[in-house]
């Protein structure tokens, strides 16, 4: 009777210690659930960062500067300032990280431009080919236009498309989550995008829009301001982060 009791005993303690680990686990903090949660983080671009740990570059047309400035929540964020007259202020990432076709990879920042409504820029983002040529160059950019941002494609013959626009918003927050499917042929590649935290449809009426996503040796990621000469424009980045999954990189 005695070690019948004792197995009695031992199986209590073992379920209420089982309870008690399941009531631990139920509420741990929100913030350990995400943290366990990122773990493909391929790319951290935050200013907190440093500039040499963040660029491999710094490519500047004329008097531009790229330095860093506290937002409205103490957050350290990139300030790119293009002056008027001058044609570039960029930062070329994404330093130590190099992606390879093939990869499935998802890029996110937060963006905020101080610049006419309707000035034409070139480029406030950029997925840009190295080294530069005669082929498509920049398979992906981001710009400005009548009014609009447009996300642009160009293809292997340097061909521009606008899969993409909408109402230009400035001196406000812009949330950007892009995906891509990293190729040299336009039937495998392909990105999806992510604005305010939305899903977009693309002008083929898909979610997803299938293109050339490769070009040249390799491709980096630029943010800043690229044309736009006959106006100053700011561009404040933050939350630059690049991962294998939305979650590593939502804004």
């Amino acid at each position: 009777m005695k070690k019948r009791t004792t197995v009695v005993l031992l199986g209590v303690t073992c379920a209420l210690t089982l309870t008690q680990c399941k009531k631990a686990a139920d509420t741990a903090p929100a913030s350990a659930v995400q943290a366990r949660a990122v773990t493909s983080l391929l790319f951290d671009g935050a200013a907190s960062q440093g500039s040499s740990n963040v660029w491999k570059d710094i490519n500047i047309e004329g008097s531009g500067t790229v330095t860093t400035i506290n937002d409205e929540t103490s957050t350290l964020c990139w300030k790119f300032l293009k002056p008027s007259g001058s044609h570039r202020t960029e930062g070329h990432g994404a330093k130590n990280y190099q992606a390879q076709d093939g990869d499935e990879i998802y890029i996110g920042w937060t963006s905020k431009l101080y610049m006419p409504s309707t000035l034409k820029t070139d480029a406030v983002f950029q997925w840009k080919s190295y080294p530069t040529g005669t082929t498509a160059n920049h398979p992906i950019m981001l710009r400005t236009k009548n009014g609009n941002l447009e996300l642009q494609y160009f293809d292997i013959n340097h061909t521009a498309y606008v899969p993409w626009s909408v109402s230009l918003a400035t001196s406000s927050w812009l949330k950007f989550v892009l995906r891509m499917k990293l190729s040299y042929s336009a039937s495998t590649g392909y990105i999806e995008l992510w604005y305010n935290g939305t899903k977009q449809t693309f002008s083929n009426g898909s979610q997803r829009y299938y293109c050339r996503t490769m070009d040249a040796d390799y491709c980096d990621p630029k943010w800043g301001v690229y044309g736009g000469d006959e106006s100053q424009v700011t561009n404040i980045v933050k939350g630059i982060r690049i991962g294998t999954s939305y979650a590593d990189v939502a804004q």
